[in-house]
């Protein structure tokens, strides 16, 4: 049988939501890029549900957000309650009005992200190539030979990069003998999603009994005009995988959530048992292939994450390949996408397993926190919530916006030094993090997150004390510049002067005085 050989400068192996996206961004970027993946098409299943305000603001650089805000559901309540009885919900869109554009969740399944994308790339001209999966991979010297079965015999595709997107059992990271460390939970768990739903508070909801949990997802109207909802639990005394009998165990969730959440619906439109993994790769990066999304890092699904890290990561990582390719960066630059994006999945997994395990300990005192503790402390809470900073902190947290990342390693050795300890290093207000969103007030301008959508770097001025330096440090590095007016509650006084990558974050900050 004849073999085809295929030739493109960044080949991306998976095309889940996080593959699509490194395809997405390397059309922006007008890079040759090849997506291919051994599915027949998009992905069926909803899966994953939520984006958060971070990959909705990655969507609006790419010109998609409103297609994403027609197709999506969104919700800005988080509603805990005791068993069939719901408390007052924190509202997470006024927690974050003030940092995002994109206060709140933004409900789009997996399975409408990966059309979404594909879309996109077809749009484009670069069809994602469907029925073609990873086999094996050569090194050629400067370039790499990855061969792959295809409906019509093998392809050979050579590629300068790949992106490895292949999800959590990747067999591109198995080929390079990257470890995955972590562990994986007993506990086996269900996610289903439930039509014709009734006994749910509005938002999202967190019950707690005695001995279970459940998390249940607004995804909109049935067909009949009934809710539905995107309902997670325990499925207690498992019997192996719960693969022999899908039956048996979905009218096992469904008991449970009646008995002990009063939770009714009328069937499942998907229902699927799995068990909860915490693992990172111990590398994100061999030579030129990179690992992204499920690939380099999985966890629990408390905090609706791990789809938005993943996306996040492919944003990344295209970005540092675009200044690559366009001369910018020297291609040692690529280094950075490993040292940025692996910590942020570290204290992910570690921040999700310890929030996990105290959302499902069977332990005296932790039941007695969640059932006796929380309906006496929680009125109190919502009503401080809002008005205290560490409520603005949560959400910013939860949304992924507060992500931080040190620029050059010796500035962070240097903090480590001052203080003895790596876990109290003092962190740049705004060097290393995403620029700082202004909205505008008056309705004359947009905000300054609007020019971000040219995907460059840039210098931004905040207020008319910082010009001069900020024409000096434009001309200097050849980028545009762009002015504001100051924003003293945003961290960006007057005489701020900041250089902004092109994925959002502030690589050099001063301040001139007035």
């Amino acid at each position: 049988m004849d073999t085809s050989l295929l030739h493109t400068d960044v080949l991306v192996v998976g095309a889940g939501p996080t593959g699509l996206m490194a395809g997405a961004w390397l059309q922006k970027f007008g890079i040759d890029a090849r997506v291919v993946d051994l599915k027949s098409g998009p992905t069926k299943e909803s899966r994953a549900l939520a984006l958060q305000a971070r990959s909705m603001e990655i969507y609006r650089q790419l010109g998609l957000a409103d297609e994403v805000k027609s197709r999506a559901i969104p919700t800005g309540e988080l509603r805990p309650g005791i068993g069939a009885r719901s408390f007052k919900s924190i509202k997470l869109n006024r927690l974050g009005y003030a940092q995002t554009h994109y206060a709140g969740l933004t409900m789009l399944e997996q399975s409408v992200n990966e059309e979404l994308l594909a879309e996109h790339l077809k749009d484009g001209g670069h069809e994602v190539l469907w029925e073609h999966g990873y086999e094996s991979f050569e090194d050629t010297g400067d370039r790499m030979l990855i061969k792959c079965t295809g409906p019509e015999g093998p392809v050979h595709i050579s590629a300068r990069y790949v992106i490895a997107a292949d999800g959590a059992s990747s067999p591109l990271r198995e080929s390079f003998g990257i470890a995955f460390e972590g562990t994986t939970d007993d506990e086996v768990f269900y996610v289903l999603d439930a039509q014709g739903v009734s006994g749910m508070g509005s938002g999202i909801n967190l019950r707690f009994s005695d001995e279970n949990f459940m998390l249940g997802f607004p995804m909109g109207s049935d067909q009949n005009g009934g809710e539905r909802r995107r309902l997670l639990g325990i499925l207690h005394e498992p019997k192996n995988s719960g693969k022999e009998k899908p039956d048996v165990d979905e009218e096992r969730a469904r008991a449970s959530l009646r008995q002990e959440f009063g939770v009714l619906y009328r069937d499942a439109a998907w229902f699927a048992t799995y068990r909860v993994h915490h693992r990172v790769a111990e590398h994100f990066s061999e030579d030129r292939v990179f690992l992204v999304g499920d690939a380099a890092h999985i966890h629990s699904p408390v905090g609706a994450q791990g789809m938005n890290t993943g996306l996040q990561d492919a944003h990344n990582l295209v970005c540092k390949l675009a200044d690559v390719f366009s001369g910018r960066m020297p291609e040692t630059y690529l280094q950075r996408y490993e040292a940025e994006r692996r910590p942020v999945a570290l204290r992910l997994v570690s921040t999700t397993d310890k929030l996990f395990s105290a959302a499902t300990s069977s332990s005296l005192l932790a039941r007695t926190v969640r059932t006796r503790a929380l309906p006496v402390f929680w009125p109190a809470a919502v009503r401080l919530v809002g008005r205290i900073p560490a409520g603005r902190r949560f959400f910013g947290y939860l949304s992924q916006i507060r992500i931080h990342y040190w620029m050059d390693d010796r500035s962070k050795d240097r903090a480590t030094l001052a203080t003895g300890f790596a876990r109290t290093r003092r962190r740049g207000k705004v060097l290393g993090r995403r620029l700082p969103w202004v909205p505008n007030r008056s309705g004359a301008a947009p905000d300054n997150f609007e020019v971000l959508n040219d995907a460059c770097w840039q210098v931004h001025i905040y207020g008319p004390a910082g010009r001069d330096r900020g024409e000096e440090l434009a001309s200097a590095y050849g980028v545009p510049l762009h002015e504001f007016a100051a924003a003293p509650k945003r961290r960006l006084p007057n005489g701020s002067v900041v250089l902004v990558r092109p994925d959002m974050f502030v690589a050099h900050f001063e301040q001139v005085p007035a």
